[in-house]
């Protein structure tokens, strides 16, 4: 899958990342995913990838050089299971995705710590018939410093909030 800009921004959209998803046949962990985000093309630098499985809890993330549980960088608030905190070498950002618009689709508001909102991310519906409308990431000025942080971010998101279901 690839991120692109807006038509209006570059014609051509030419990606900004590509973002692959293969199946891990580990023995210790079945149905094991991991999604791996690199910048530009599906040849370009690797911005990070993380690795979730359906039916355990060793979620594991990778950015740069550095690797980590994933419940040690993005944690589930206890009084929404629909808001997340992300917090990685500095970088602390917010997601809300307990809006859900019209349509069915769930609408991710990220936030800084002073509650800046940086980002919007919206899915898909879980359960619209095809052909289903593509995801849209936007990011605010504000928020192109953490992009990389917000896109990961936003497709753990998202992978945790369709596992929920």
């Amino acid at each position: 899958m690839y991120l692109l800009p807006p038509r209006t921004l570059d014609a051509a959209r030419t990606p900004v990342y590509a973002i692959d998803v293969r199946l891990n046949l580990n023995p210790f962990a079945p149905l094991s995913y991991i999604t791996t985000v690199r910048r530009g093309p599906v040849d370009g630098d690797v911005v990070g990838e993380f690795e979730l499985a359906i039916m355990h809890k060793r979620a594991t993330v990778t950015i740069g050089n550095h690797s980590t549980r994933l419940a040690n960088v993005l944690t589930a608030d206890a009084r929404s299971p629909r808001r997340f905190r992300w917090r990685h070498r500095g970088v602390e950002l917010r997601w809300d995705c307990r809006t859900t618009l019209d349509d069915g689709s769930p609408m991710c508001i990220c936030s800084d710590a002073s509650s800046s909102q940086l980002a919007s991310f919206v899915p898909p519906p879980l359960d619209a018939s095809p052909p289903l409308p593509a995801a849209t990431l936007t990011v605010f000025p504000d928020g192109h410093p953490n992009f990389d942080h917000i896109l990961l971010s936003a497709l753990i998101v998202e992978r945790k909030l369709t596992l929920s279901f």
